[in-house]
């Protein structure tokens, strides 16, 4: 990849280089290696299951929760709008609350549909799972396909007045419930005015008749004793024998002027209210002597085996009270006795308003969740828990939201399986509203869903797996667990001064939470059921880096373990090992230090900071080295990471760009650039400089072969990725993923042959698992021949999708180190097979082979040395006996023409023509001679059969087969003598005869001119 030089300005917030070995992540995510994958953060709107608001869309108050017949789904009702329009929904869960889908809204494009800007209850069938109800107050809607459609009832208040019903009701709708008696079902409604007097009543429809006809039961006037006036607040049908008894009880106040009480009161078999032979009504008293008034929400719970006989000892429930006077809490009531028991569940002199009660089990095994809030505290959400109906035990951690008057501003649901689990949901309103889950009886909460803040960036990650988020004004700090996000942290629970990070101790043991740019720390120890750390609770530390120096701020931070912590300050590290009950200052000469590392031994501390400059602690912190020199590129916010396994090296990037190296343990030790090498096709897994403009994180992982370096560059937003054997530094690209930017942090896990790197990009994490940090594996050659060989390698397994992985390949002489081939045969190019056929070589030469991967990324080399082989011997090499020979002496003598390089020679006899036969074989010989004489005696006119090959210091030639046939057995001997080598010996060669004649005239000749000459000379 070329990059594009364009600038880009990035404002970076280093937090501390952090200790992931215990970082075990269970992501929602497809696993795809070597390229980024997106994990999903907490969902806002459809698409995300309503987990978060969407930015310009928020949840403000959770109103309803409410089980189907069979609670296979739970229906909530919220206000979900964008703070113009008062947007009422209804949704629906599958999943127990985690993710929400819309089923009914109170506009139509721009009209509304409810009379009111609230739902007041939701009811759900008993023996239907897709039946369900709610009122808006003026009308009720119920859905007979689990929320696709919505129909109207008849208008009480219509039907009413125009059918003389005896009270036309004042207030609003407050209450549902639904009985059957056979066919028949009735639909039950009970009406309140809010803080004022009016008539009100029970009302009762029978939905199955024609026009669904409305009969006011008459609380006010059925009784010996009329009322002038009445709310009623809430209103049960008989759960277990509705059918024969037609029970109704009801929470109604009366309001007649100088006489306010409230009751529960009942009617069965259709007779008046208030009937002692059946149930009289029993006063709601505040500690028991106080009448009460001012109600503004009541919730009736009654037990599995409630039983309304007066002899059967379950004519038992339990009330939830709210009130605008400080009378609220929850009251036991006994069928037919004269008044109610406070319980007192946030004790005598603590006044509660509980706003919701559920549950599970009968009159006497009863375990109760409690929602409401206390009048003498900060009016923030509430819970408790009772194991017994009797005894309250008040959460310690709560589910976010703040009060707002008479809106159900805590509506608790108790799980299928709460008995035993201790699982329940709860929504509250106001302030940080949200869905809010607890597995624990309601001791600690974790908000789940619909919550008021939206996710506009991710800060950090840490643990297994902790994500810090922002909103524009709260941030949150979420755990993901069994594959769901949990929020365990929020600044809305806590006076945060700067923003919020976390991290978790190397033995994870413990969770922090830091403000940077603040002076807070937090820490929760909080085990599961496994032992590991979850951050339920977080507890703020007694002091912090103020007691050292009035004026201190956390730049940066580690965690050493449970109690020990540093901090970054200038020129200094605050330390504590107490977990913040005494700091300490310890100088440290690097400027404002903005990073810190721990080698993977965990002996040694490194900080960096403003000066570009590394400083070293072998004591955990308490003492500093004089610092290093300022690397290369000086970088007001530099971070730092050892080279995994190694205790003196160090990696440091930086806002001021670069990559460089560090050994303290050098004989001289200096800062060394390893980003900026240039890359080539032939050579590595990038066609341009791989340098880094602005490091925003680094992070060295584990590679077999080698190191490996990762850098994330702010500037570009994509990946670094050095890796180093040796001295040789070799830099590649990693992409940006194709959906993300603003590259902000870089963390990393780091195990053998999968490093797994988390990238934060904007509001966004990616998950990247690296799988080529490792050397090409099983690098052989086969097929061997004088001029070349086949290559094979195994596969680098790097993904489970469709990844195609391009693999380079080089040859080298290796006397000469002379490269002699690149990749194919015909270029430099890369292949996507995993076997290269090479030809065109010299004959028995030694060759080094090095394969590697340079697609996606450039893995580590995998080697193979091997030799091409000699000639192999020929009929130019004067074989004995030759191949075909016949008449061969039964006691031969084998040679053939020695070779130059050989070391020795290997000949096989057999009488087999394939030599595979073993019985068949007269020998097998290694020989340092190029001649061998048969020590037996073979059989006469017998074919046999022999091979010799030539093995030279490099390699060995083909075998070269021959056969011959001995002579015949009464064939005259012929008696051969092989020399120990064949020489070839040229005797002199013999004068004609015509020459010696020639010599013989040209003597006589000469004789006889001689003569001549002494006679013609005589004197006279």
């Amino acid at each position: 990849m070329f990059k594009t030089k364009i600038s880009k300005v990035l404002g970076v917030v280093l937090t501390a280089a952090m200790v992931l070995s215990m970082f075990a992540v269970a992501t929602p995510v497809a696993a795809a290696n070597q390229a980024w994958s997106k994990i999903a953060l907490p969902g806002s709107g459809a698409t995300g299951g309503y987990v978060v608001s969407d930015t310009d869309m928020r949840f403000y108050d959770i109103g309803i929760l409410e089980w189907n017949a069979d609670k296979t789904a739970v229906y909530a009702t919220a206000v979900y709008d964008d703070g113009d329009d008062t947007l009422v929904r209804v949704f629906k869960s599958t999943d127990a609350g985690r993710t929400w889908k819309m089923v009914f809204s109170n506009w139509d494009g721009s009209n509304p549909v409810l009379d009111g800007d609230y739902i007041f209850d939701v009811c759900a069938s008993s023996v239907n799972a897709n039946e369900v109800y709610f009122t808006d107050g003026s009308e009720i809607y119920t859905t007979k396909d689990g929320g696709v459609t919505w129909n109207k009832l008849s208008n009480l208040v219509t039907y009413a007045t125009s059918n003389f019903v005896t009270a036309i009701p004042d207030g609003d709708i407050v209450t549902l419930d639904v009985g059957y008696a056979g066919a028949n079902k009735y639909v039950f409604a009970g009406t309140a005015t809010f803080g004022g007097v009016g008539i009100n009543g029970v009302y009762m429809c029978q939905e199955t008749a024609f026009g669904m006809p409305w009969t006011d039961l008459d609380v006010i006037g059925q009784r010996d004793d009329a009322w002038d006036s009445c709310n009623v607040w809430d209103v049960v049908v008989d759960p277990t024998d509705f059918a024969t008894k037609q029970g109704i009880i009801a929470v109604a106040e009366d309001t007649t002027l100088g006489f306010e009480a409230t009751y529960i009161t009942a009617k069965y078999f259709g007779n008046q209210w208030n009937q002692p032979a059946t149930c009289k009504d029993a006063e709601v008293m505040q500690g028991n002597d106080t009448p009460i008034s001012g109600v503004y929400h009541a919730e009736l719970w009654l037990p599995s085996d409630f039983s309304s006989s007066l002899t059967s000892g379950k004519f038992q429930a339990w009330l939830a009270l709210a009130t605008m006077y400080d009378q609220g809490d929850v009251y036991l009531w006994y069928g037919n006795s004269t008044k109610t028991i406070d319980l007192n569940v946030s004790g005598l002199d603590t006044e509660t308003e509980v706003s919701d009660i559920d549950g599970a089990g009968g009159v006497g095994t009863a375990k109760l969740i409690i929602g409401g809030y206390t009048n003498t505290s900060d009016w923030k959400p509430k819970t408790w828990y009772s194991a017994d109906g009797l005894t309250f035990t008040k959460t310690s951690k709560a589910p976010t939201g703040s009060h707002s008057w008479f809106d159900e501003d805590v509506t608790v649901l108790a799980l299928a399986d709460f008995a035993t689990s201790g699982k329940a949901l709860a929504g509250t309103g106001g302030w940080d509203c949200g869905v809010s889950y607890t597995a624990d009886f309601g001791k600690t909460w974790n908000t789940i869903s619909m919550m008021r803040q939206a996710i506009n960036e991710v800060a950090n990650i840490a643990g297994n797996l902790f994500v810090v988020t922002y909103d524009y004004v709260e941030q949150s700090v979420w755990r993901l667990s069994g594959g769901v996000y949990e929020r365990v942290f929020s600044t809305s629970m806590f006076d945060a001064d700067g923003d919020i990070d976390v991290a978790v101790s190397p033995a994870g043991d413990a969770v922090f939470v830091a403000s940077l740019g603040g002076t807070k720390i937090w820490r929760s120890l909080d085990v599961d059921e496994d032992g590991d750390i979850n951050g339920q609770t977080f507890t703020a530390q007694v002091s912090n880096i103020t007691t050292v120096a009035g004026s201190a701020l956390i730049s940066s931070w580690f965690v050493s373990n449970a109690n020990t912590i540093l901090v970054g300050g200038d020129n200094v590290v605050y330390q504590t090992s107490t977990n913040g009950v005494l700091w300490f200052g310890r100088p440290c000469a690097v400027g404002i230090v903005t990073s810190f590392a721990v080698s993977t031994d965990g002996s040694v501390l490194v900080a960096t900071g403003s000066l570009g400059k590394v400083s070293k602690s072998i004591d955990g912190g308490v003492t500093w080295s004089t610092p290093s020199d300022a690397a290369p590129t000086v970088s007001a916010t530099s971070l730092v990471t050892f080279q995994n396994g190694s205790n003196s090296v160090v990696y440091l990037t930086g806002s001021d760009g670069g990559a460089f190296k560090y050994d303290f343990a050098a004989t001289t030790p200096a800062w060394v650039q390893i980003d900026n090498a240039v890359t080539t096709g032939e050579t590595f897994d990038s066609g341009s400089y791989a340098d880094v403009d602005e490091g925003v994180g680094i992070f060295s992982g584990i590679a077999s072969g080698g190191n490996v370096l990762y850098v994330l560059d702010g500037s570009w937003d994509n990946l670094i990725r050095i890796t180093n054997v040796g001295t040789s530094y070799k830099a590649g690209i990693i992409d940006v993923p194709a959906t993300a930017d603003d590259a902000t942090k870089l963390i990393g896990i780091a195990a053998p042959g999968a490093n797994m790197l988390y990238g934060i990009f904007d509001d966004e994490l990616y998950v990247y698992t690296d799988k080529m940090a490792v050397p090409v594996a099983n690098v052989q050659t086969s097929k061997v021949t004088t001029t070349g060989f086949t290559i094979t390698w195994d596969a680098l397994n790097v993904d489970n999708t469709a990844v195609t992985v391009e693999y380079y390949v080089v040859i080298t002489d290796a006397a000469t180190a002379v490269k002699v081939c690149y990749g194919l045969p015909t270029g430099t190019a890369t292949i996507e097979a995993t076997t290269l056929k090479v030809t065109g070589l010299d004959e028995d030469t030694v060759y080094q082979i090095s394969v590697w991967a340079v697609d996606p990324v450039m893995s580590f080399v995998g080697t193979a040395s091997v030799a091409t082989q000699p000639e192999k011997l020929t009929y130019n090499f004067n074989l004995m006996p030759t191949n075909g020979a016949s008449n061969v002496p039964v006691n031969p003598v084998f040679a053939w023409d020695s070779v130059s390089t050989a070391v020795s020679y290997d000949l096989i006899l057999s009488t087999d023509p394939t030599f595979a036969d073993a019985t068949k074989v007269l020998a097998t010989k290694n020989l340092t001679t190029n001649y061998w004489a048969y020590d037996g005696t073979l059989t006469n006119s017998t074919s046999y059969y022999w091979k010799v090959r030539v093995n030279t210091a490099n390699s060995t030639s083909e075998w070269f087969p021959a056969v011959f046939t001995t002579v015949k057995a009464d064939a005259a001997p012929v008696e051969v003598n092989n020399p120990p080598a064949i020489t070839l010996t040229v005797p002199p060669a013999e004068t004609p005869a015509y020459i010696w004649l020639i010599v013989a005239v040209g003597a006589v000749l000469t004789v006889a001119v001689i003569v001549l000459i002494v006679r013609t000379r005589r004197v006279v």
